[in-house]
């Protein structure tokens, strides 16, 4: 039986569709139970470990995804511990590209101790490393544009290998229904590396109207967030994130493209033309 966590994401229900699909017995982790829940639902929170311990209990795999939050770190220690008690035989955690305990960015730096402690736990693991979502242009942005058709940011000039969730979770189940993945840590890209200006230019093409990238400094990324009604952590987040692209510059590790969705799953990885176009 697969556990699922972060189930709700673009990502989970994705995989969701995908290990239904391959006939996989299942378990969802929600944190509250509703109409629409089915059968494989169990109610359960990243944040009271004694949830998580009923919730593995006879569970053989797990996938773990949670949402950038404050307590994020300590949530996804929640989950591994409970793994580690129940004596899953894989965990697939969802961490981010380049994660890194050191790392000046509370996004990447929350995602490296995660990992640590999860290489720690002596859980057997995979580790998938997505870059940048595509689904941030696709459905975030053109609620973002002004009037102008103008979209604002603090990504300079980085180029970015963004992905499209639906690989990402076509890599993490593979790794939870086939073999030799254990161990293994994945870093999962689209198939090129394209700069804000260039990712505008293609959204505005599928809109049918000129998009606009503008560059603008931290503060007033961070000022428009808080407008937005974004939370302040959230928003540091994000700009740090932005500042870390900015250090990778255009030929970075953020810029560069791995071959991991065509090495595990045999398919080409969806470009951004593809993600806007469905």
């Amino acid at each position: 039986m697969i556990l699922v966590i972060g189930g709700g994401s673009r990502t989970g229900r994705e995989l969701l569709r995908l290990l239904r699909g391959a006939g996989a017995r299942l378990r969802v982790l929600t944190r509250e139970a509703g109409p629409a829940d089915g059968p494989d639902t169990v109610v359960g929170d990243l944040g009271e470990p004694g949830t998580l311990d009923r919730a593995m209990a006879g569970v053989d795999k797990v996938f773990l995804l949670c949402s950038a939050a404050p307590r994020e770190l300590a949530w996804h220690q929640n989950a591994i511990d409970a793994a580690a008690r129940a004596g899953v035989a894989l965990l697939v955690r969802s961490s981010i590209l380049a994660a890194s305990p050191d790392s000046p960015s509370r996004f990447i730096r929350d995602h490296g101790r995660a990992d640590e402690h999860l290489r720690a736990s002596g859980v057997p693991y995979t580790i998938v490393r997505p870059n940048f979502y595509m689904h941030n242009v696709t459905a975030l942005w053109p609620a973002a544009l002004d009037q102008e058709g103008n979209y604002y940011a603090p990504a300079g000039d980085a180029r970015i290998s963004m992905v499209d969730a639906r690989d990402v979770a076509a890599v993490a189940a593979r790794a939870l229904t086939g073999d030799g993945h254990s161990g293994k840590v994945y870093d999962v890209t689209g198939p090129e590396a394209l700069g804000h200006a260039e990712a505008c230019r293609k959204l505005g093409s599928q809109l049918g109207r000129p998009v606009r990238y503008v560059p603008v400094e931290d503060a007033v990324a961070r000022s428009a967030m808080l407008s937005a009604g974004v939370g302040g952590w959230l928003a540091d987040g994000l700009v740090e994130l932005y500042q870390d692209y900015r250090r990778s510059g255009t030929g970075g590790y953020a810029a560069q493209v791995h071959s991991t969705v065509l090495d595990v799953t045999g398919a080409k990885p969806r470009t951004l033309d593809e993600a806007l176009a469905g």
